[in-house]
């Protein structure tokens, strides 16, 4: 080759190198008209006020409620009419015996009988359905906390998972721009029969297989923003740019105990509540039914009109059951029998939630050593080594095959450095879950 073009393709490349060095600064995500760029704490206040779901549930507790404000009603006074002749044949008056009129000419010869009647519950049932159904209400109130925690644990993992991937395709799209930069260095000096056809055909299907994971990666990062536009309750077509800053306290996780997290979960939890509360609700239906055994009172006074030796007759009585088949004995029995399953399934409960503490504590215990182990700085560093490796490349000092194995361990580390970050707070949001607390 002459002297001169060799002097020409070392200041070509040289060019090319620089124009390399300044890929950071190219934008890699555009800024779309219709983007949402939100950090945790707004996406949870956001959350809270639109997920449909909450606001499902939140309907449920106020049903319960309606149902305690049902079980307070006293039972309606029953009134009726009876044995009313609308007319009186000459026959029915042979025998002389005649009915005055009520009012004018009205009611002539007419008989009737009115009764009105009031139940009267026994044995506090009244009260014992109130408290099974306010039992009931409370439930209601720890499934709401229960669908809370479930889906705000999904709302922060989703939200960690989008900053992972729009973070991660970053690098992508950097890389495969200081790549399309290379490329087209490298076809032209093929042009001007500087370099061979195979390096320019291995730094194209490079670009390929980079190009495909770009693709990858925006296809699962779409996935990531359905999935938050369902929980934020806002139009899918809006693009969100999650906010979320990459450190993590470290002191505050490794200030964390198993006893304190297992008394925390077990106090804390939802679900371990509505456990105990059906233990309670079990013992309100035993008190209820075993009431059912006393027989309701009905009081009663009726009036009558023309059936009887007095003209105008007005009596009182009272009825009630015979307790002498039904006792309530068969639901009395089934609501003893609840009590003692309610205590099993308490009692299992608790010793799944302490299980479920002590697999997140340990868990993130090993992310927790995973994450410590990298050099704060190395993320860094291994931008400048790639920087210094792609000069070397274009300075013939490395050959193709050395450098597409260090372009492939960049991207790979670079994955690494992310998802060992997003996997310890992902563990962490694990634990806050498992617990119900905000231990940060």
């Amino acid at each position: 080759m002459p002297s001169s073009i060799t002097d020409f393709v070392k200041v070509f490349l040289a060019l090319s190198f620089s124009l390399f060095l300044n890929y950071g600064s190219i934008a890699v995500t555009p800024v779309l008209q219709d983007t949402l760029v939100i950090n945790q704490k707004e996406a949870e206040g956001l959350f809270l006020h639109n997920n449909l779901d909450l606001i499902i549930q939140k309907l449920n507790i106020n049903q319960a409620e309606a149902q305690v404000i049902q079980a307070k009603l006293w039972p309606n006074p029953e009134f009726s009419v009876d044995e009313v002749n609308l007319w009186a044949t000459k026959n029915q008056l042979s025998s002389g015996e005649r009915l005055p009129p009520i009012i004018g000419k009205f009611g002539k010869n007419q008989q009737f009988s009115a009764a009105l009647e009031q139940r009267i519950e026994t044995a506090g049932k009244r009260k014992k359905r109130i408290a099974l159904e306010s039992v009931s209400r409370d439930i209601a109130a720890e499934y709401y906390s229960e669908l809370l925690r479930n889906l705000k644990t999904d709302l922060r993992k989703n939200i960690f998972e989008l900053s992972y991937k729009q973070s991660f395709l970053a690098v992508l799209t950097q890389q495969n721009s200081a790549l399309e930069k290379l490329l087209a260095a490298f076809e032209n000096q093929y042009r001007q029969n500087n370099i061979s056809k195979t390096e320019v055909f291995r730094l194209k299907a490079l670009k390929l297989e980079l190009g495909q994971q770009i693709l990858e990666a925006r296809n699962e990062m779409h996935g990531v923003q359905k999935e938050l536009s369902v929980l934020l309750n806002i139009p899918s077509q809006r693009y969100i740019q999650a906010d979320i800053p990459a450190s993590v306290n470290l002191d505050g996780i490794k200030s964390l105990t198993l006893d304190e997290l297992q008394l925390s979960a077990v106090t804390n939890r939802p679900d371990g509540k509505i456990s105990f509360l059906e233990e309670t609700l079990a013992s309100k239906k035993y008190d209820l039914e075993y009431a059912q055994r006393k027989p309701d009172l009905t009081l009663g006074t009726n009036y009558d009109r023309g059936g009887n030796f007095l003209l105008n007759f007005i009596g009182f009585g009272f009825k009630m059951d015979l307790p002498v088949f039904n006792r309530n004995q068969g639901n009395i029995l089934e609501s003893k029998i609840g009590i003692e399953k309610s205590k099993v399934v308490s009692e299992q409960k608790t010793k799944s939630i302490e299980a479920e503490v002590t697999q997140a504590f340990r868990v993130l215990q090993n992310s927790l050593q995973a994450y410590e182990a990298l050099d704060p700085n190395y993320g860094q560093d291994l931008d400048q080594v790639f920087q210094t490796y792609t000069g070397y490349f274009i300075q013939r000092r490395i050959n193709m095959v050395e450098y597409l194995d260090f372009f492939d361990a960049y991207i790979s580390n670079k994955r690494t450095i992310l998802s060992t970050t997003r996997q310890l707070i992902e563990n962490l949001e694990d634990l806050y879950f498992v617990t119900a607390s905000e231990i940060r």
